[in-house]
């Protein structure tokens, strides 16, 4: 035991400062944890950002998250650190972005950013993830025998320092959600009113194409809220007739619309 316990004291100078040295140029070590519960299953995905780039990035459970085993070892000076929560399918590019495999639905994302001065030997962030996805229902009446329907958009991802949208082909075949004519789909924050409903023949030709981005614009929705809400949509094909239907508002309020 003596003999550990000396071996351990020699390795002390070379893993901190010694108090002689500036501890500015010291590391921080830095605990990232939420102001609640997450909401959503799926691993935790947090970037420490200096100066514009990315200096420290870990993946880690939701479980060890919530345990506060959420410690990072960066350089001390100011930072900002960005977390999303809810991953499961998507994937990250060059640590800068997390993107949405083809044919795959966003995951239940939650996210959000703060600051951290990191000005000592340790340091928290405590952080409140904000909804960073809206799940749609649609239901389509009038669909032609065997026909299948597949959503298109302009944003396949996320920027990781920033949380903005990133653009590129969102391409997904929503979900049936056991009940006739009726299908679920998570969409990530959009950018602009560039959703497309096809509907697909059996070979998987696009015979129509709705403005569904459009639809959702009408209603008054906003996908620049920061909890993003979530939306229902009918659409009959044979009167050219659309309803919208957005949770969370406060009357949970309904739009027709022509198209």
């Amino acid at each position: 035991m003596d003999k550990i316990l000396r071996f351990l004291l020699l390795l002390l100078p070379l893993c901190s400062c010694s108090v002689k040295e500036d501890r500015g140029l010291c590391p921080c070590e830095l605990t990232v944890r939420s102001s609640e519960l997450l909401k959503t299953e799926g691993n935790v995905l947090v970037s420490v950002i200096q100066d514009g780039s990315v200096v420290k990035q870990g993946m880690m459970s939701r479980e060890d998250f919530e345990s506060g085993n959420c410690v990072l070892t960066v350089p001390r000076r100011p930072s900002v650190v960005t977390v999303f929560t809810g991953i499961t399918d998507m994937n990250t590019v060059s640590g800068r972005r997390l993107d949405i495999l083809s044919d795959h639905e966003c995951d239940e994302l939650y996210s959000c950013s703060g600051l951290a001065e990191l000005s000592t030997d340790t340091a928290d962030c405590v952080v409140t993830p904000h909804k960073n996805y809206a799940r749609l229902h649609l239901t389509v009446l009038g669909m032609p025998a065997n026909a299948d329907l597949r959503v298109t958009g302009p944003v396949k991802g996320y920027d990781l320092v920033s949380l903005a949208p990133c653009e590129g082909l969102f391409l997904c075949g929503p979900r049936p959600d056991g009940t006739a004519y009726s299908w679920l789909l998570r969409l990530p924050r959009q950018v602009d009113d560039g959703l497309m409903l096809e509907i697909l023949d059996p070979q998987g030709d696009t015979v129509g194409k709705i403005g569904l981005g459009q639809l959702i614009a009408a209603s008054g929705y906003s996908f620049e809220d920061e909890d993003l809400l979530d939306i229902s949509v009918t659409v009959d094909l044979a009167q050219s007739f659309a309803l919208v239907h957005i949770s969370g508002w406060e009357s949970d309020s309904e739009f027709s619309i022509d198209y």
